[in-house]
């Protein structure tokens, strides 16, 4: 008995080495074969700043190198933002060749699972094809400086610093004048470092162009993308926000802008909150209340302002001194109604809006729910509206001078 129970065990043992031989034989073909079969590494993902499109012949962004024949990867000084990457190889989602993973900055791939979540950094990365490692380690870079300089920046044709925490996206706000922008790298004209444009508020800078054209002085946030060149150059977004606004809390009613300081808007009003508040958000120090109506200083993140009865109100909001300006429409109606004119009305393409002998200040065009769409600073008797980028349906005009100010109904079909 003991030798047949000793003879089996051997046997059973004999089988459990060859079924690990032969896994292992397998495993080793496979790793082999992968590594073979991989040309090209690159880590793509909305962290790495988007996902491959799956366009015929397109080429993953961030290539990896390899110097022992496509084992260990490399890739230097790449800029992540917090979101997801992936590995990927040979520029397409084969399921054996591309890895996700759950950990980070360290982990091991898992193949075809879910991304890694990155954290926002510059980082030098490797990965092992062999047992699927990779780290993500974190730079401690001095980033480039980038600046803004023309005869449109603070100092003219000097440089203003704009500010990063990435080494990728820069930001800036700054009162610009009116003429030529460009965007430069450490303070010098040295190439690919200088950048203009032909677009305005925002588009693609081109290495050593023109400057792009500022058309009105005012206060901007600038933000230009060092990888993709991508720049924008824009007032500051400010509504009005609350129970007492056309939209209530639901969403925001933009104000607008001619200088990215002044912000005004006529609105229908009803009883409640009104507040102010910066890109959509309630980011600080961009949202402000107030206690006082129908005027005075914005306080950052209080209650919002009291509106004690419905109406048509003309608001104003200064974004650097947060003072504002809650006034009612009716109470400023000075002239008699044929004084007032525009023709055609109806109209296909445009509005002349006469004041009769009275020097036109402001012309703003608001939608019915409230929001202004267009808005002019004519200082003639007779200004010329285009319509064409309206949408058919009824509209107002808001027609102020230096005593009053009228709203009339027009019609765009």
């Amino acid at each position: 008995m003991n030798l047949k129970h000793n003879a089996f065990t051997n046997n059973l043992k004999t089988k459990t080495m060859n079924k690990k031989l032969l896994l292992f034989v397998i495993c080793l073909m496979t790793i082999t074969f992968a590594n073979a079969a991989i040309t090209s590494m690159a880590i793509v993902g909305a962290g790495a700043g988007g996902w491959p499109t799956g366009a015929s012949g397109e080429v993953d962004a961030h290539q990896m190198t390899t110097t022992d024949q496509g084992i260990h990867w490399t890739i230097t000084n790449l800029g992540l933002s917090s979101a997801a990457v992936k590995f990927r190889a040979n520029n397409e989602w084969n399921p054996l060749a591309n890895w996700g993973g759950t950990s980070f900055p360290t982990g091991t791939g898992t193949l075809d699972g879910a991304a890694i979540t990155a954290v926002a950094g510059i980082y030098n990365v490797t990965f092992n094809t062999n047992d699927a490692t990779y780290t993500f380690e974190l730079q401690q870079l001095t980033f480039q400086t980038i600046s803004i300089i023309g005869d449109a920046s603070p100092i003219v044709w000097s440089d203003t610093d704009m500010y990063t925490v990435d080494g990728n996206i820069y930001t800036l706000r700054a009162t610009l004048g009116t003429g030529a922008l460009k965007f430069r790298g450490d303070h010098s004209w040295t190439l690919p470092y200088n950048w203009g444009g032909t677009d305005f508020p925002s588009g693609t800078a081109v290495v050593d162009a023109n400057g792009v054209i500022i058309p009105t002085a005012g206060t901007y946030d600038i933000v230009f993308n060092k990888s993709t060149l991508a720049y924008s150059i824009k007032f500051k977004v400010i509504s009005i926000f609350g129970d007492a606004t056309p939209l209530k809390w639901d969403s925001d009613t933009d104000m607008s802008s001619t200088d990215g300081t002044n912000y005004s808007i006529t609105a229908a009003l009803t009883t409640g909150a009104l507040k102010f508040r910066g890109d959509h958000s309630w980011t600080l120090p961009y949202n402000w209340g107030g206690t006082a109506f129908p005027s005075g200083t914005a306080v950052i993140d209080a209650n919002g302002i009291m509106v004690p009865t419905a109406g048509n109100y003309a608001i104003n909001f200064n974004v650097s001194t947060a003072a504002y300006s809650i006034s009612s429409v009716l109470a400023t109606q000075g002239f008699s109604a044929k004084k007032w004119n525009a023709y055609p009305n109806p109209t296909q393409n445009f509005w002349d809006i006469s004041a009769s002998n009275e020097t036109i200040k402001r012309i703003q065009i608001i939608s019915i729910s409230g929001r202004t769409l267009l808005s002019q600073m004519p200082n003639t008797s007779t200004a010329h509206i285009d319509a064409s980028s309206l949408a058919s349906g009824v509209y107002f005009a808001q027609i102020s001078t230096a005593t009053a100010t009228k709203t009339i109904k027009i019609i765009k079909e």
